[in-house]
């Protein structure tokens, strides 16, 4: 019985460490998941996602809270009508991945809204 125990338990954790690897999105692309054309690349501390092919884009420098956490401070944005000004400080929070599927929770000024994506590189 113990051994069953084990095993169980050993099973459970390896499962639950995969869905939660995200040492990769400190380098990688991402696409909206949602039918948004966005693209987001990240590397190391840097953020941007680009729309409409490159001509809109918004540009944010990261501060990792873990591997799975950051906060993103806004630094530029040329998309039309975007709500929020150079500052303003964004966090995401990653809360599962399974297979090229990310998703989480953002929030910015006390608005929480879900984020999903899929891993392009």
């Amino acid at each position: 019985m113990k051994s069953l125990f084990t095993l169980l338990f050993l099973c459970l954790s390896s499962l639950s460490f995969s869905q939660t690897d995200c040492k990769f999105l400190k380098n990688c692309e991402l696409k909206y998941d949602d039918g948004n054309t966005g693209t987001v690349i990240i590397k190391d501390n840097k953020h941007v996602e680009s729309f409409e092919n490159g001509k809109y884009f918004i540009k944010s420098d990261l501060k990792w809270v873990n591997d799975c956490e950051y906060n993103a401070t806004l630094t530029e944005a040329t998309l039309p009508d975007f709500p929020f000004k150079p500052g303003v400080v964004m966090n995401v929070k990653f809360e599962k991945i399974e297979g090229n599927v990310i998703t989480g929770t953002g929030s910015i000024e006390g608005n929480k809204f879900p984020v999903r994506f899929v891993r392009v590189k």
